[in-house]
């Protein structure tokens, strides 16, 4: 029965693998009115998983007696891009060729840290700006087609692999963020094959963020096709993306302050560079739930 109650902790960590489209027309820039605007798909992309990944790392660290910090195992992470014929971990420096890492092995191992710009308000409410230091484990890349079948096939491999060393974790959620059609076959097949990878508390769940340039407002999470353009890819999207479960609908509820219907699909269509980081965080939740000793 599928349960998805297993909070993520260091005994039963969590799974989360990321696929990033890499093909040619991510160096398109997003539309003027989304979030990222001006900027290459696949800056932001790479600029949003950065930061989600620090975001995580934060989240997992506490602090110990003797005034140390540890990083929680509560999650392990695979980064694959794929464009052109080939899908690849994208992870580099120490960490090149590695499929899963650890939260602990990213904090101890970035490939470059920037320092970035952030606006902040200071004491007497205007705006200012500081540099600050930004992570960064993945770089942008664009160039090719679009892979995504063969990306697909080594996703279900790496979560059935894993999903058979972890049976007492929660389930692996993969997270397929696109801005085209697969170049390479009907993903249909293998998406399904993915859904059959389980846990003792559930399935495997497979979610999209289908990314645009056009200047029109994303649909996310949606629980009838009917909510879709009248686009066969659009159609596809849905069909191949997971149901939510219903705990976390109630928790996706919580995060975007709206209903989420019954039934919802784990899919952003048309999609922004917001829409990718509010996925991620969605994806996560478990992983970001309050820490205590044994977890």
């Amino acid at each position: 029965m599928d349960t998805y109650t297993q909070i993520w902790a260091g005994s039963r960590p969590g799974c989360l693998i990321f696929l990033l489209d890499q093909s040619g027309s991510m160096a398109d820039p997003f539309g003027a009115v989304q979030a990222g605007a001006g900027r290459r798909k696949c800056d932001m992309v790479a600029t949003v998983l950065n930061g989600f990944l620090n975001e995580l790392i934060v989240a997992n660290t506490v602090a110990q007696r003797d005034g140390t910090t540890e990083v929680r195992p509560r999650a392990e992470v695979a980064v694959l891009g794929y464009e052109g014929i080939s899908v690849e971990p994208v992870l580099q420096g120490n960490l090149e060729g590695r499929s899963f890492v650890s939260l602990a092995e990213l904090q101890m191992n970035p490939l470059d840290i920037e320092r970035r710009k952030r606006t902040e308000i200071d004491d007497i409410g205007q705006e200012i700006e500081i540099t600050v230091p930004f992570p960064v484990w993945v770089k942008a890349k664009a160039g090719g087609g679009t892979p995504m079948c063969m990306a697909l096939e080594q996703a279900r491999d790496l979560a059935q692999e894993w999903a058979t060393s972890h049976p007492d974790s929660y389930p692996p959620v993969i997270i397929n963020v696109t801005d085209g059609v697969a170049s390479d076959g009907d993903p249909l097949e293998l998406a399904q094959q993915i859904s059959e990878i389980s846990t003792n508390d559930g399935r495997a769940l497979f979610f999209n963020v289908h990314i645009t340039d056009y200047n029109l407002a994303p649909i996310m999470y949606p629980a009838t096709q009917a909510e879709l353009p009248d686009d066969p890819y659009a159609q596809l999207l849905f069909e191949v993306s997971s149901e939510i479960p219903e705990n976390s609908r109630q928790q996706l509820q919580s995060l975007l302050g709206r209903p989420v219907q019954p039934g919802a699909r784990g899919l952003i269509f048309n999609g922004d560079a917001a829409s990718v980081r509010q996925m991620f965080v969605f994806a996560s939740v478990p992983a970001t739930q309050p820490l205590n000793v044994s977890q």
